[in-house]
């Protein structure tokens, strides 16, 4: 396995114009896989065998200029397309996206601001100090095992100054800016869709069925000028919706723009008998359900969405589809996979320890007893606009890096689940799938890396390695053998 993990991670050469950066990046993604423990970056000096004095060099690395995340990420795009088995709705593939809060208390980490948290879960407080992640995924793999590869992560509220500090565009709403999550989170999913070059769908939550969501996406077109990526979300339990209006009535006065309104959380009782039955495939297994789809305008986008009344049983929820050419059986199946991101975020969280960095600066003034740094003075200074900068790009760089690891483990479940199954050592009570979980997968990278990795030298990553190891004293060799 390593030497599949050394074939994916030389692709990534041409994205560093310093061999010692990418010397650096092998690193620090290989160490995600193989460390035990995530305490920050000082991990990967300590499970990999690296030099102590080395540590600095590694802290520089995410600070240094010889490479662009953007490429990476788009090299990482490719990856994907490239070695996963990718599935499709209606032709078109599957993106997941959604937000989750990192708690993060320290008072000189760039993006650090009060949160609240919407949460059932009494374990959670109401409000954290942290970051808040957006995060966009693919959806891999076959219908009894999917996984949700995660594709790139940027830091999403709280972040409009800071944005400028980095030199990021802002997302445009009808030809204005607009810095917001849900914003943000379409001008992510546009960049992987335009660099794609693929047709897809999104599927997010309840949170982003916001009208800048939809007029985002709509502009991301082809050649041809076909759209290339639609999305579908849960609309929230009080949307309305408006009927087509008349034809000219021959009265006086402007043509309305609406027609009648409709409260679709009502529809249910009142056109119960106009709902339809099928059975759709869900997770490899038959699920029957009652749906009524209809194409209505959408007042905040002005455009006819297509909503998709879901019964199935006694729970009763709304659906909202941009393309109102897809059937509402694909709609279904598409959202059915969202969960799938939930699943990634527990993963990155805490298999991978992605989210797990120590960045900060003494540039970033502090918190306090408010909910968000002051930046009016820091703005004039060019110095600590660029120390913020650095340490805000060192910190969605760890995150996407640790997202690269998750996305290998990923793809080599996939691709070599008969060879992970035959080294695996553990055991386990039951076996749910025939593809093994990231979990497995990286035991058995762990268990070739400290004990066989030596067998490995003829990988492009074995001197990279080896060069920065702690190589041991003379007196210490007998006592190791």
């Amino acid at each position: 396995m390593i030497s599949e993990i050394s074939r994916i991670l030389s692709s990534f050469r041409p994205c560093f114009s310093r061999q010692a950066a990418f010397n650096w990046f092998v690193i620090t993604v290989l160490g995600f896989i193989v460390r035990i423990d995530h305490c920050g970056a000082s991990s990967f000096v300590r499970w990999l065998g690296i030099k102590p004095s080395l540590y600095t060099a590694l802290l520089s690395f995410f600070r240094a200029s010889s490479w662009k995340l953007q490429d990476i990420q788009h090299r990482w795009w490719q990856i994907v397309l490239d070695l996963c088995p990718l599935p499709t709705v209606d032709g078109r593939f599957l993106l997941a996206g959604d937000g989750i809060k990192i708690c993060k208390e320290a008072e000189r980490m760039p993006a650090v601001k009060r949160l609240h948290q919407e949460s059932d879960n009494s374990g959670k407080a109401p409000y954290i100090y942290g970051h808040h992640w957006g995060v966009v995924g693919i959806l891999a793999g076959w219908v009894k095992k999917i996984f949700c590869v995660p594709l790139c992560a940027e830091l999403h509220e709280g972040v409009a100054i800071l944005r400028q500090f980095q030199d990021k565009a802002e997302p445009l709403v009808d030809g204005q800016a607009k810095v917001s999550v849900t914003s943000l989170m379409a001008a992510m999913v546009a960049d992987v869709v335009s660099t794609l070059g693929k047709k897809c769908i999104l599927v997010v939550d309840a949170y982003f069925a916001t009208a800048p969501v939809f007029a985002v996406l709509q502009q991301v077109q082809d050649g041809a000028g076909q759209r290339l990526v639609h999305i579908v979300t849960r609309a929230k339990s009080n949307a309305v919706a408006y009927q087509y209006p008349t034809l000219k009535t021959g009265k006086r006065g402007r043509p309305r723009k609406y027609g009648a309104k409709i409260k679709l959380i009502q529809v249910f009782e009142a056109k119960a008998e106009d709902f339809e039955q099928t059975t759709i495939e869900l997770y490899g297994k038959p699920k029957s359900l009652c749906f009524l789809c209809l194409d209505l305008i959408w007042k905040p986008l002005g455009k006819k969405v297509r909503f998709v009344l879901v019964a199935d049983g006694s729970e009763r929820f709304i659906l909202m589809c941009s393309d109102l050419t897809l059937s509402a059986p694909d709609i279904i199946r598409a959202y059915s996979y969202r969960f799938k991101i939930e699943v990634s975020f527990k993963v990155l969280k805490h298999l991978i320890g992605a989210f797990f960095y120590r960045f900060w600066t003494h540039a970033w003034p502090r918190i306090g007893k408010k909910t968000v740094s002051d930046l009016s003075q820091v703005a004039q200074d060019v110095h600590k606009k660029q120390l913020i900068s650095q340490a805000a790009n060192a910190i969605e760089a760890f995150t996407n890096f640790g997202c690269i690891a998750t996305g290998i483990l990923q793809i080599i479940s996939l691709n070599f689940h008969q060879t992970i199954w035959s080294k695996y050592l553990g055991w386990l009570r039951t076996v749910t799938s025939t593809i093994p979980s990231e979990e497995i997968v990286k035991s058995v990278i762990q268990e070739e890396y400290y004990f066989n990795f030596r067998l490995f030298n003829d990988c492009a990553i074995y001197p990279i390695i080896m060069s920065k190891s702690r190589k041991p004293r003379e007196e210490q060799v007998p006592l190791a053998a």
